[in-house]
């Protein structure tokens, strides 16, 4: 619901309205500070080296409020790098079978009806996905149990499979958008509790101080949350793209063995 209210017309001007008076602000503010400096150029190590400071020193617990954001925002980064790390090593390494030449020489066997050498290259790689499935199929070949019972027991391991090449790996994208979700809720409320205090603030110097430090802090949560989503939504579409070929080439590989148990 987050994403469709920022993805409608309506969330898009709220949003860049918002961001566009931040810039104004921020435009107005630098302007001023290089006239009290007399016009001098600023550094951008120097900068840069501010703002990252910036972000660190709002990870510490402040009546900002920041670091309520930022520390969940790691958090659920963290999650998702984990998240991402054991379904890589599920899908890509676990099931790294070599489909065409595996099943290449499972037919081999399957039309000589060498069933026990055919069970055995599947026990050969007892993790990859399609060897399991081939060794059930085999398996029933060799009882004589008929094609309808091969494509039944195939189908069957194939059920059992299919959750657990796909599970988990949706919470990466929940994940990443938590994380634009928080960084979002933060800037909120960072301008929301600048805005609320300044009136209390008289001297002109120390209001335009508050103003700065609150704007950079609430944009933090933003910036925080960006590099955080921004991984986690690529590692996401990664996983996606990667189980899907591993499902096409584990049916495309399984029906050239059906084929092949149905005619020996």
């Amino acid at each position: 619901m987050g994403l469709k209210l920022f993805r409608s017309r309506l969330g898009r001007i709220s949003l860049a309205a918002l961001f566009g008076g931040i810039l104004l602000f921020s435009a107005d503010m630098a302007v001023a500070q290089a006239g009290d400096a007399g016009g001098e150029a600023l550094d951008p190590g120097i900068v840069l080296d501010r703002v990252v400071a910036g972000v660190l020193r709002d990870f510490k617990v402040s009546p900002s409020g920041a670091w309520a954001f930022l520390w969940p925002i790691v958090i659920a980064f963290a999650f998702g790098i984990g998240i991402s790390g054991e379904r890589y090593y599920s899908i890509v390494m676990k099931s790294k079978v070599n489909m065409k030449k595996f099943t290449d020489q499972l037919v081999k066997y399957v039309e000589a009806k060498d069933y026990d050498k055919a069970i055995a290259l599947c026990d050969a790689s007892p993790s990859g996905a399609l060897p399991i499935l081939s060794k059930a199929g085999l398996q029933a070949a060799k009882r004589n149990m008929g094609a309808r019972a091969v494509q039944d027991a195939i189908d069957e391991e194939t059920l059992k499979l299919m959750p657990q090449i796909t599970k988990r790996i949706s919470w990466v994208s929940v994940l990443a958008n938590i994380a634009t979700l928080l960084g979002l809720m933060g800037t909120i409320f960072g301008l929301m509790y600048t805005f609320a205090g300044l009136d209390m603030v008289v001297n002109p110097k120390a209001k335009a101080a508050h103003l700065s430090t609150g704007i950079a802090t609430a944009m933090n949560t933003t910036l925080l949350g960006l590099i955080a989503a921004i991984p986690l939504t690529l590692l996401a579409q990664y996983l996606n793209q990667a189980s899907k070929a591993l499902v096409d080439d584990i049916d495309e590989n399984s029906v050239r063995l059906i084929n092949a148990l149905s005619r020996s």
